[in-house]
C-alpha cells in the first residue's frame, strides 16, 4: 500500500509539497478539492506509478516526486520505471487511452471459466509472480537500503579523511576538495593494501608521515665526511709500542737516567752552551770540566738524538689522529621527519668519537713520558676500541643517510610527499573501512543485487509463460458480455452496448437494435462507459482485485442525482475489498457518499477495539499567484457538514473571527465570499441563478443598513481578487487584500443577516458549535 506522498515538487500545481507532517494514507482514502485545486495533478501521479513513467516531464523536466510505501520503500521520479505495485487509476488519462469516441473503445480481455487445468497453471504461476514480484520488492529495497548505508559511510568517511589531511596543507587539490567519490575509488584501486593490517598506522608512523607530507622544500645538503682511519689504529699500537720499549745506544750517566726532568734540563743546557760556544757555565759561571762535557756528550749521542726525533715524530702522527667532527647542526637544514634520526646518530658518533679520542690521548701521554725520560720501557699502550671504531662508522653512515634522503626528497620533492600522502590516505582508509566493516557490507550488497538480478530473470520469464496462458484463455467477447451487463445496471436502460469488432481490434459502441456506431454521445453516457469500462477491465486476465490499489478521480462529474447514486453504488460493490482506494472528487454530494460509507466502516472496526482504516484529506490551492497546492487532513467543518454551502459559510465565519488573516487566506476568503453570496441569494432568487449583478440589485431589497456603496464594494471585491488570474505589476494588490478583507467579510454577514436574519443566525450557531 502507499503510506504517504512525502514529496511534490514542481509538479504542476504542487510547487513545493511535502507530506511529512500529513495523516498516513490507509485503506480507504476520500480526498476533496475543488476545480483547479490540483485533484487531477494529483490523479497524474497515481497514474505515473500504474504507467511506470513520469507523465510530468513531458512538461516540467524538472518535477520530481517521491512516494513512500508501507514496506518501507519510495517511489521517485528517478525509480518509477523499476516500480512494481499493482495500481490502477481512472482519470482523464485513462479515458484517452483506452476509448475514441468516434471510432472504437480497446478490447477487455476476460479469462473463460471452462478450462480448468490451463486456469489452474495460471493461477499458480501468477501466485508465484507476486511471491517473486514481493520479494523483488523487498530485495530492491535491501540493496537500495545497503547502497544508501554504504554511500552514508563513504560520504562520512570522505569528510573525516579529508579534515585530517587538511593538517598537511591545503595546496593539494586532491586531498582539498577529498569526497566520496575519490575514497570509493581509492579503496576499489587498492582494495588488498586497504583489507592489510599493517596499513594502519601507529600513532608515531602517522606523526611521521603527516611531517613528510607538508609543503616545505628545502635546498640541498652536503654530506658529513669520514675522518676516522681505524684501519691503521692496529698497526700505529705495534708501532708505539715498539718505540716505547726501545732506548737508544749511549754511556748512560746514572743521575740523568734516574732524574728525567735534570736530563731534559741538561740536554737543554747542552745545546745552549754549545750555540753560544761558552767556556763556562752559563748558570754558575764556573770553568766546564773538559771530561764532564765529554761524560754529558756521551750520554746524549747521536743516536740518542736521533731516537729522540723518532719520538717527536710519532707524538706529532699521534696529534693528528685526533678526531675533530666539526660543524654537524645539520637538523634545521633537514626536513623535520629526518630530524630525530639524524639527531640520535649525531650523539651516537659523538660518543663514539669521544671514545677514540681518550684512547688517542692516551698513547700521546705514553709518548710524552717516554720522550721525557727515552730510558723508560715499562708501558702498557691500551689498543684503541674496535666497537666503537665499527659504532662510528654506523653512526656517520646513519647520519649520511639521513641527508641522503633529504636530498632525494628535494630531488623529487612531488614524488616523495606524495608517497607519504598516499601511506596517510591509506591509513585513513584501511581504519574506516576495518571499523564499519566495508568489505563484508559490500558483498552482502553484492550478493542481494545477485539475488534481485535473478528475480527479475523469473519474473520476465514467467510474464512470458503467463502472458501465452492469458493469451490461450482469454476471451474479448466475455469481456463485452461483462461490460455490457455492468453498463445496463449502471444506467437502467440496455440501448448502449459494446459489440467486438476484429476489423478495429477493439469494441465499437453500439446505440439501439439497428447496431448503429453510437455518435452524439452525452457526457453522462461517456463517463458511465468509461467508468464501467474501467471497472470491469480491473478483472482483465483473471487479475484480483483484493490484490490492487485502485485510484478514481471523479467518475460522476457530468451526471445527474441519479447517476450519482448509481456511481457510488457501483464503486462500492466493485471496489471495497480493494487493497487500498483512493477516491477524488471535486462534488460535495458524492463526497458525502463516500464519506458516509467511509465513517461507517470505522465505526464498525471501533466497535472491535480496530483501528481506523479510512481517513479524509482535502486539496487546497492558494488564490495568490503563481498557484500552489497542497494536501491536508479534511477539517471537520468539511467532514461534519451535509452541504458544500455550510462547509463555506464556516471557513468564512473562521476568518471573521480572527483578528487577522494571511495572504493566502485572504485570497481564499473572496472566493469564498462570491460562493457564499452566490448560493445565498441565488435560493433567495432562482430566476436570476448565474447572474450576480443582479442578484446583488435584488439582494439589496429593503436593506437600510447594507448600502448600495457596500453593495458595490463587496461586489468589486469578490470580482477582483476571487477570478483574477494576472499578476498586477505596479498595484499594492496583496496588501489591499489582506487589509480589506476581514472588514468586506463583516459586511457581508450584515447583509445576510439582514436579509435573512433567522437563517444568518442559525447558520452562526451551526458554525460555532463545531469550531
Amino acid at each position: 500500500m502507499i503510506k504517504r506522498i512525502r514529496k511534490l515538487k514542481a509538479f504542476g500545481i504542487f510547487k513545493d509539497f511535502n507530506g511529512d507532517g500529513v495523516q498516513e494514507f490507509g485503506k480507504l482514502n476520500l480526498v476533496y478539492g475543488w476545480n483547479g485545486s490540483g485533484k487531477s495533478t494529483l490523479s497524474t501521479l497515481f497514474e505515473s506509478l500504474e504507467r511506470r513513467s513520469n507523465l510530468r516531464a513531458g512538461i516540467d523536466q524538472s518535477c520530481e516526486f517521491t512516494v513512500a510505501l508501507e514496506n518501507g520503500s519510495s517511489i521517485t521520479e528517478k525509480t518509477v520505471a523499476q516500480a512494481t505495485i499493482p495500481i490502477r487509476t481512472f482519470n482523464a488519462g485513462f479515458i484517452k487511452e483506452n476509448i475514441d469516441w468516434d471510432n472504437s473503445v480497446k478490447s477487455i480481455l476476460l479469462v473463460a471459466k471452462e478450462k480448468i487445468e490451463e486456469r489452474k497453471r495460471l493461477e499458480k504461476l501468477k501466485t508465484d509472480q507476486e511471491s517473486d514480484d514481493a520479494n523483488l520488492v523487498k530485495s530492491n529495497a535491501e540493496a537500495g537500503k545497503a547502497g544508501a548505508d554504504l554511500q552514508k559511510f563513504l560520504t562520512d568517511s570522505a569528510k573525516r579523511t579529508k579534515t585530517s589531511l587538511q593538517v598537511i596543507g591545503t595546496e593539494d587539490n586532491h586531498y582539498l576538495n577529498y569526497n566520496r567519490t575519490k575514497l570509493e575509488a581509492f579503496i576499489n584501486g587498492n582494495s588488498e593494501a586497504v583489507r592489510a593490517s599493517s596499513s594502519i598506522l601507529k600513532d608515531g608512523e602517522l606523526l611521521e608521515l603527516v611531517v613528510a607530507a607538508k609543503p616545505e622544500t628545502k635546498p640541498q645538503v652536503g654530506s658529513i665526511p669520514n675522518k676516522l682511519n681505524a684501519d691503521v689504529f692496529e698497526a700505529a699500537k705495534l708501532r708505539l709500542e715498539g718505540l716505547l720499549k726501545t732506548t737508544a745506544t749511549s754511556v748512560v750517566l746514572d743521575r740523568l737516567k734516574d732524574n728525567p726532568d735534570i736530563q731534559q734540563w741538561v740536554q737543554q743546557g747542552l745545546g745552549i752552551h754549545t750555540a753560544h760556544s761558552s767556556d763556562s757555565c752559563e748558570f754558575c759561571g764556573g770553568t766546564l770540566d773538559k771530561s764532564r762535557l765529554e761524560a754529558i756528550n756521551a750520554h746524549f749521542s747521536d743516536e740518542y738524538k736521533k731516537f729522540q726525533t723518532r719520538l717527536a715524530n710519532a707524538e706529532l702522527w699521534l696529534d693528528q689522529q685526533i678526531i675533530e667532527i666539526g660543524d654537524t647542526a645539520y637538523e634545521d637544514l633537514l626536513y623535520e621527519e629526518m630530524r630525530a634520526e639524524f639527531s640520535t646518530a649525531k650523539s651516537e658518533l659523538s660518543t663514539r668519537t669521544a671514545t677514540i679520542n681518550r684512547c688517542i690521548d692516551h698513547w700521546r701521554a705514553l709518548l710524552r713520558q717516554k720522550i721525557e725520560n727515552q730510558f723508560r720501557t715499562d708501558f702498557d699502550v691500551t689498543p684503541v676500541d674496535s666497537s666503537a671504531c665499527d659504532g662510528f662508522r654506523s653512526a656517520l653512515a646513519a647520519m649520511n643517510e639521513s641527508i641522503a634522503r633529504h636530498n632525494r626528497k628535494t630531488n623529487d620533492f612531488a614524488k616523495e610527499t606524495g608517497a607519504a600522502k598516499e601511506k596517510i590516505e591509506l591509513h585513513y582508509a584501511a581504519t574506516e573501512v576495518k571499523a564499519f566493516s566495508y568489505f563484508t557490507k559490500v558483498a552482502k550488497r553484492v550478493a542481494i543485487e545477485k539475488e534481485a538480478s535473478q528475480l527479475q530473470t523469473n519474473i520476465a520469464a514467467r510474464r512470458e509463460e503467463i502472458q501465452r496462458l492469458e493469451a490461450v484463455l482469454s476471451n474479448e467477447a466475455l469481456g463485452a458480455d461483462e461490460f455490457n451487463k455492468h453498463l445496463h445496471n449502471f444506467l437502467g436502460r440496455s440501448d448502449l452496448c459494446l459489440h467486438f469488432s476484429p476489423k478495429l481490434f477493439g469494441y465499437e459502441i453500439i446505440r439501439g437494435a439497428e447496431g448503429k456506431h453510437a455518435k452524439n454521445l452525452s457526457e453522462g453516457e461517456k463517463t458511465a462507459i468509461a467508468f464501467v469500462y474501467f471497472i470491469t477491465k480491473l478483472a482483465e486476465a483473471d487479475q484480483k482485485i483484493t490484490n490492487m490499489i485502485i485510484a478514481i478521480d471523479d467518475p460522476i462529474s457530468s451526471f445527474d442525482s441519479n447517476h450519482l447514486f448509481h456511481a457510488y453504488a457501483f464503486l462500492r460493490n466493485h471496489c471495497e475489498n480493494a487493497c487500498q482506494l483512493f477516491v477524488l472528487t471535486h462534488n460535495f454530494n458524492f463526497f458525502k457518499l463516500i464519506r458516509d460509507w467511509f465513517d461507517g466502516t470505522n465505526a464498525n472496526r471501533k466497535k472491535k477495539e480496530k483501528p481506523a482504516v479510512a481517513f479524509f484529506y482535502i486539496v487546497e490551492a492558494t488564490s495568490e499567484i503563481p498557484r500552489t497546492s497542497s494536501i491536508k487532513l479534511a477539517p471537520s467543518s468539511l467532514h461534519d457538514y451535509n452541504s458544500e454551502y455550510h462547509y463555506i459559510f464556516h471557513r468564512l465565519y473562521q476568518y471573521s473571527e480572527k483578528s487577522g488573516i494571511d495572504r493566502d487566506e485572504a485570497f481564499l476568503a473572496a472566493n469564498l465570499a462570491r460562493k457564499i453570496l452566490e448560493s445565498f441569494f441565488s435560493f433567495k432568487y432562482p430566476r436570476h441563478k448565474g447572474d450576480m449583478s443582479e442578484l446583488f440589485r435584488l439582494g439589496l431589497t429593503g436593506c437600510t443598513i447594507t448600502t448600495p456603496q457596500t453593495k458595490e464594494k463587496i461586489y468589486r471585491f469578490i470580482n477582483k481578487y476571487s477570478h483574477s488570474a494576472i499578476i498586477e505589476v505596479g498595484e499594492d494588490s496583496s496588501e489591499n487584500l489582506i487589509g480589506e478583507s476581514g472588514n468586506i467579510i463583516g459586511d457581508i454577514f450584515t447583509w445576510m443577516k439582514e436579509v435573512d436574519k433567522i437563517h444568518y443566525e442559525q447558520m452562526v450557531e451551526t458554525a460555532e458549535v463545531t469550531t
